[in-house]
């Protein structure tokens, strides 16, 4: 069955509303049908089982038949912060696969390195379209949770945040001595939340790994070659999430 998330507010009495864009989906590129089953996620870890009662370009409407809990979601929630590539292809990979491999949330900032720099409203535009990537991954790869994406911080804040995570590690090509798996190693108890800073095609520079040191970010070697910024990003979670579940 084809799964739609959608916010809990689309869902009143055990009547769901779904709208343009997911009705235009079931109209024109599906074909269904009142009477056709649904699935319906509304990003808070439940699914729902759902007849169609009417089906428009614009508006559908179905009917709950089924509550289902999922338990499809990663115990360790990992942050993903990943400075802006220069392509936007790039940071659309990062959010596809990401999602799909399982991370929590993720951070698009700009960095010194970073070769692309946009006025905040073209920020606010791409973040329309990421949720969208996002969202479509998540229904792909059947996950519980819609990831969150933000586009509102520069390395300074995202620096300032990582206190809010039990680990918070730096990818950094300098690093010559700590691995991930050392930095994971060395904690006292497994991490449940986890921050990964991602810099640029150009990497850090050195006062950004400073100054991420400086706030107790851990920086790490991911191997002895170098990796494209939207691969390390996903090594990153897929390593973690092996590595801690």
């Amino acid at each position: 069955m084809t799964r739609f998330f959608i916010s809990p507010n689309q869902i009143t009495n055990g009547l769901v509303t779904l709208g343009p864009d997911d009705a235009h989906h079931l109209k024109v590129v599906l074909h269904a049908n009142p009477g056709d089953l649904i699935n319906v996620l509304n990003g808070c870890g439940t699914e729902f089982i759902a007849k169609l009662d009417e089906v428009g370009k614009s508006r559908a409407t179905a009917r709950i038949t089924t509550i289902i809990h999922l338990d499809t979601e990663a115990q360790t929630r990992i942050t993903v912060a990943q400075a802006l590539p220069k392509v936007a292809d790039k940071m659309e990979q990062v959010l596809q696969r990401g999602t799909e491999v399982g991370a929590h949330a993720f951070w698009a900032y700009e960095s010194a390195r970073s070769l692309t720099h946009l006025p905040r409203e073209r920020h606010l535009k791409r973040l329309t379209r990421w949720n969208e990537i996002v969202k479509t991954a998540a229904e792909q790869s059947h996950r519980a949770r819609l990831p969150e994406v933000r586009a509102d911080q520069d390395f300074s804040q995202v620096l300032a945040a990582a206190g809010q995570f039990d680990l918070s590690l730096l990818a950094y090509e300098g690093e010559a001595k700590t691995t991930l798996r050392s930095a994971l190693e060395s904690q006292p108890t497994p991490p449940k939340s986890v921050l990964i800073v991602i810099g640029p095609e150009g990497g850090f520079t050195d006062p950004e790994a400073r100054a991420a040191a400086k706030a107790k970010l851990q920086s790490v070697s991911l191997g002895k070659r170098i990796l494209r910024t939207e691969t390390a990003a996903l090594i990153m979670v897929a390593q973690l999430l092996y590595a801690l579940e």
